[in-house]
């Protein structure tokens, strides 16, 4: 297997199932058309702007045998060149979920669930070859990286029991998730009552290895603002930050999928996410030789839906578009050029 070959499986393959069935969500502020001013319109501006003003508590709350759909899309582009050579891959991931909640602790107000995946389809295309397409209710024979989701569609994944502030405070399961760094399967929430504005932070550390091969630890953090309440939804905002200073584009071409941010709606009358969506758009050049260079565009969108839209997804998973997230075409500067500042 070439170089190229070897950084194309790494990160088109990993990136291409969607492990934490999480809650969660946002889709990006949409402004609205210009339109005359009503009664209705002057009403609702002044109770959101009453809204922004008001403290508001983040808590999960599900309840006892209550049962839970979600429908998560997973897409991503990845272009790279190595020694003159190179090679785009794209893929793009939809599965239905379910939470089937099993306790609820009065007390403490500790759930208990458990998560199950319940139909996969996915699309692949590498280079220049022809697209593979896989979909779990037509097909007997899954490819490998679908080999384990296969054998247990139907079957709870995992156990999970979780704190009314989104903390995991336990988990079973026989399987083992893939990190996609878009956070854990809950929302890590304040402790407290907030107000429009408030920010929180989770810290991270990941691993990476430099141009020698030698290990590196970065220090990070997740970072999360409230940023408005709109029709009895919070809108959340996140993003990934690297503390640590990179001193190579070595060490941050094996951070790119980590470098995460999106948008979360939360449903306050629910007690839990409604969507989460995040997004990836990240290069590095020269990491591999002067004239290497590794574009990562992607982005995940996990929806929660009722149970009538489940059973409709379940007959028929239908890609809004099969065709790939589309990256600007690349200009590579020069051995013998000097770098440019980076914004």
């Amino acid at each position: 297997m070439t170089r190229l070959e070897s950084q194309k499986s790494a990160i088109i393959f990993c990136a291409t199932f969607i492990c934490s069935i999480a809650a969660a969500a946002l889709a990006p502020t949409v402004q609205a058309a210009p339109q005359e001013s009503t009664t209705g319109d002057s009403i609702s501006s002044a109770v959101d702007r009453l809204a922004a003003k008001a403290k508001y508590e983040f808590k999960y709350d599900l309840k006892e045998k209550q049962e839970l759909f979600w429908k998560v899309e997973h897409v991503t582009t990845t272009k790279t060149q190595i020694a003159g050579t190179t090679e785009e891959a794209s893929a793009r991931v939809e599965t239905l979920s379910s939470w089937e909640v099993d306790d609820v602790n009065r007390t403490s107000g500790d759930m208990v669930f458990h998560n199950t995946i319940t139909a996969i389809k996915s699309w692949k295309r590498v280079g220049e070859e022809e697209a593979t397409l896989y979909d779990s209710r037509e097909s007997k024979n899954a490819p490998d990286e679908y080999a384990g989701i296969a054998s247990s569609l139907g079957q709870p994944r995992s156990r999970i029991t979780i704190a009314p502030n989104g903390k995991v405070l336990d988990r079973q399961s026989d399987f083992v998730s893939t990190d996609f760094s878009t956070g854990d399967i809950t929302i890590p929430l304040p402790t407290k009552k907030v107000s429009v504005g408030y920010r929180w932070n989770v810290p991270l550390e990941f691993e990476s290895t430099n141009e020698f091969g030698a290990a590196v630890r970065l220090k990070a953090r997740r970072c999360y603002q409230f940023e408005k309440v709109k029709q009895g939804n919070g809108y959340i905002s996140f993003r990934t930050e690297v503390l640590t200073p990179i001193e190579s584009e070595k060490t941050r071409s094996k951070i790119l999928q980590k470098m995460v941010r999106g948008y979360i709606v939360w449903n306050f009358e629910k007690g839990l996410p409604i969507q989460k969506r995040t997004h990836w758009d990240e290069k590095v050049q020269g990491y591999d030789g002067a004239d290497s260079f590794l574009k990562y565009v992607g982005r995940m969108s996990i929806k929660l839906v009722d149970s009538r839209e489940h059973e409709e997804a379940e007959k028929e998973l239908t890609y809004t578009s099969l065709k790939p997230l589309k990256i600007a075409p690349i200009k590579l500067r020069r051995s013998n050029e000097r770098p440019e500042l980076r914004r």
